[in-house]
């Protein structure tokens, strides 16, 4: 008897349209780079839970529509900070990405933000790094004021000055500021990979269509998959 024939969905038939007819540098120590994007309190449940209480909203019809994404999100922070853990244990280079305006009046923060009332001065709460991924003392910090981390900002010529090729994407929202940090570094050349299970965003069905073209690609990684290249990175140093 013979077995019914597997589910073909449009990721798989997209991953037959592209020959990968160059095939890129190696990464090594020095020329990769992790890069956490947007992992701060603003990017949390609880952040999302107060400016709602504050709004009026039921505390428990809050709760209840952000349990999954907090679910979600606690698990893609977990997954980030283990990373970001073995990419300093190799001594691959972390660059954290931040929204957070240059000024405290905020002139400097992009005309879409401003016009979505998004301004964020140094110091506001909305800006803390979160714990578990917090950058160290000589971790290069980037503070951007739009959707992607290379709009307005010098991570371009960072990277470049660096040596960077391959870059390893963690952070938020997977469909927002990630996605647009992905696309821009392809564009530029960068070798970029998103790590699936350390990055997340409100709704997991957007995160599941982001996630899934850019896996149908070959653009994407597990946390395991990504600390174990690291430490192979380290062994070949």
């Amino acid at each position: 008897m013979t077995s019914a024939p597997a589910t073909i969905g449009i990721n798989e038939v997209l991953a037959t349209s592209f020959v990968n007819a160059q095939t890129p540098p190696p990464a090594t120590l020095a020329n990769t780079a992790l890069l956490l994007i947007d992992i701060q309190h603003l990017a949390e449940p609880s952040y999302h839970l107060k400016n709602a209480l504050a709004a009026g909203m039921p505390e428990d019809g809050v709760r209840a529509a952000l349990s999954d994404y907090e679910t979600r999100f606690n698990a893609a922070v977990t997954n980030a900070a283990r990373v970001l853990e073995a990419a300093r244990a190799a001594g691959v280079p972390p660059i954290h990405v931040k929204i957070q305006a240059l000024s405290c009046q905020g002139r400097d923060t992009s005309q879409l933000h401003s016009r979505l009332g998004w301004n964020f001065p140094p110091g506001s709460p909305a800006t803390q790094f979160l714990e578990p991924t917090k950058p160290k003392e000589d971790e290069i910090v980037i503070t951007k004021t739009a959707s992607g981390a290379f709009t307005g900002t010098s991570l371009d010529a960072t990277l470049r000055n660096m040596g960077i090729e391959h870059l390893i994407v963690v952070g938020f929202m997977t469909d927002e500021c990630v996605e647009t940090t992905t696309r821009v570094a392809l564009d530029y050349g960068y070798v970029t990979r998103v790590v699936s299970d350390a990055t997340t965003t409100y709704h997991q069905e957007s995160y599941q269509a982001t996630i899934g073209k850019l896996a149908s690609y070959g653009f994407t990684l597990t946390a395991e998959e990504a600390s174990s290249e690291f430490k192979a990175m380290a062994v070949q140093a």
